[in-house]
């Protein structure tokens, strides 16, 4: 039962440095959502940025994703941000991810639920609201 409710919920390996490298795919389960899956089921769209990356927007980004309800950010770099965000309820902790792609212009997206087989589209209304956030501040388009 423990291997249905959980899996891999973040994008493994992390290299310690760098941005060479892309997230995850969601799982066949309904409970991620992804700007790098093809699926239409999982996908949602990466956020578009302004202006390419700099030092300056990248700790508005982050400080954006750490205001989100439940928001923890574990691991924060440029360019990279991981975000554990727990339900208000039972605390169950779902991930955020957040990767620039090459090009400096758009963050690709991940979020998924660690437990679970069904988030009740809790995944793709968090990214919704990152992205609504950031065009909120001038930050995305």
């Amino acid at each position: 039962m423990t291997v249905i409710l959980s899996g891999c919920a973040a994008t493994y390996p992390i290299p310690e440095a760098g941005t060479e490298f892309t997230l995850d795919r969601c799982p066949p389960l309904l409970n991620c959502v992804s700007s790098e899956s093809s699926l239409a089921l999982y996908r949602v769209d990466p956020i578009q940025l302004t202006e390419p990356l700099n030092e300056t927007n990248w700790q508005a980004i982050a400080a954006i994703a750490s205001e989100l309800p439940g928001a923890n950010v574990t691991k924060s770099r440029f360019g990279y941000l991981r975000v554990t965000c727990y339900s208000t309820v039972f605390k169950f902790p779902d991930y955020l991810e957040i990767l620039i792609n090459e090009d400096q212009t758009e963050l690709a997206v991940r979020s998924q639920s660690q437990f679970g087989l069904y988030d009740l589209n809790v995944n793709r209304q968090r990214v919704g609201l990152l992205r609504n956030q950031l065009m909120d501040r001038g930050l995305a388009e």
